[in-house]
């Protein structure tokens, strides 16, 4: 069942930042081979170590003559400024399309304007930033912000039930069970680098050599 929070999206300025929302990746999903399961499965998200919402879906394919057409079905509940809860249960239909230089990749299709998308935000419904409104609020903040929330980002998607902060090194950190040992060790690598760039920045901000 979805979580108390579950859609909910906070504000804390006047604009409406993609950040501020809960964010659905297909490519997350991918990663740990959720898309290719046909059981239910679990998204958590969390602030400050804290669950702020939750959501219960289930891959599934359907024979739609002369094609088959896999959807994800979305389970969870919500409410809209302190109003009564409401219980959500809907599908967002995927699709697949073929890369330039081989494989495939994985879209969202928005319930809204049926466009393709890789990430889908939470409010009532999940759907795409466009919709929604959002802007990044990278565009307002600072080369360390920046480094510093996508570090955070990054290793909420890799390590979801541990709680990190920005500041805890990746260095000594397990290989998720879902991930490929190649794909494990270059991620680790840019996620170093990644470090190395904001503890470069903290110390160019702050004044002190490292």
């Amino acid at each position: 069942m979805g979580g108390k929070g579950s859609g909910r999206h906070f504000h804390y300025s006047t604009r409406s930042y993609t950040s501020d929302y809960l964010d659905l990746d297909i490519r997350t999903l991918n990663q740990r081979g959720w898309l290719d399961n046909k059981t239910p499965q679990n998204l958590s998200w969390k602030r400050n170590g804290q669950e702020i919402g939750s959501v219960q879906f289930l891959v599934w394919t359907r024979v739609q003559f002369p094609t088959e057409k896999s959807s994800i079905k979305l389970k969870y509940r919500s409410r809209t400024n302190g109003g009564d809860w409401q219980d959500l249960n809907y599908e967002v239909e995927l699709e697949i399309t073929k890369c330039n230089f081989g494989g495939v990749r994985h879209w969202f299709k928005c319930p809204e304007c049926n466009k393709r998308a890789c990430v889908l935000y939470g409010g009532t419904i999940f759907k795409c930033r466009s919709c929604h409104g959002l802007v990044h609020k990278s565009r307002n903040e600072s080369a360390l912000d920046q480094a510093t929330r996508r570090l955070d980002k990054e290793k909420h998607k890799l390590w979801p039930k541990l709680e990190l902060s920005a500041l805890d090194s990746v260095k000594w950190l397990y290989k998720p069970k879902w991930m490929r040992q190649h794909t494990y060790v270059a991620k680790k690598i840019d996620l170093l680098a990644l470090e190395y760039k904001m503890t470069n920045l903290m110390a160019e901000k702050f004044g002190f050599q490292l």
